[in-house]
């Protein structure tokens, strides 16, 4: 790995760490980049602000191992589970990550990213759809935006990665009308 690209990394990890200490508010660049152990300038060189190391964050956590599975083989099994795996492996993380609100918060970030993706894994199945496909990439980003939310908040007291990919899976292979049967 080159320099610039572990200076990235060292930075991307001084926040993950500090935002595990401390409210996202509470951090300045200045933390971040005396811990890293580098100087402020360094910090801009490699990103914007704060929020944008909370989706370098995701991205390189989540989104990318996700869009290369689907890249592959399409949004499938494989991929729901790593989803909610990746989550799983950081859930303190992703757990402070989600208090992160606002215009640019946490869960806007998500979503827009899991659009995307559902936009990439809708146009690689090749299929026309009586239905925009813009709007169905909303419609199930924000799903499972908000699945990922409440199961990463529920801690301990919530399903295990097994119960909650197969949950997942079920809910987007089943129309509603099926559960009101």
């Amino acid at each position: 790995m080159e320099k610039s690209n572990l200076t990235k990394e060292l930075l991307a990890e001084s926040f993950r760490d500090l935002l595990l200490h401390r409210d996202f508010e509470k951090i300045t660049i200045k933390h971040i980049t005396d811990q890293a152990g580098v100087i402020r300038p360094t910090f801009y060189y490699h990103f914007q602000d704060k929020y944008d190391v909370l989706e370098y964050i995701l991205k390189r956590d989540v989104i990318v191992p996700v869009s290369e599975m689907i890249e592959e083989n399409g949004l499938n099994s494989a991929a729901v589970r790593e989803i909610f795996s990746a989550f799983e492996r950081d859930r303190a993380f992703y757990q402070k990550a989600f208090r992160v609100t606002g215009q640019n918060g946490f869960f806007e970030i998500l979503f827009l990213n899991f659009k995307t993706e559902c936009g990439k894994a809708f146009e690689k199945n090749g299929r026309t759809s009586p239905v925009n496909t813009e709007m169905a990439a909303m419609y199930y980003a924000i799903g499972l935006a908000n699945v990922v939310r409440f199961w990463i908040a529920g801690g301990k007291k919530t399903l295990s990665l097994d119960e909650i990919c197969s949950f997942y899976e079920y809910l987007i292979t089943h129309s509603i009308y099926e559960f009101m049967k």
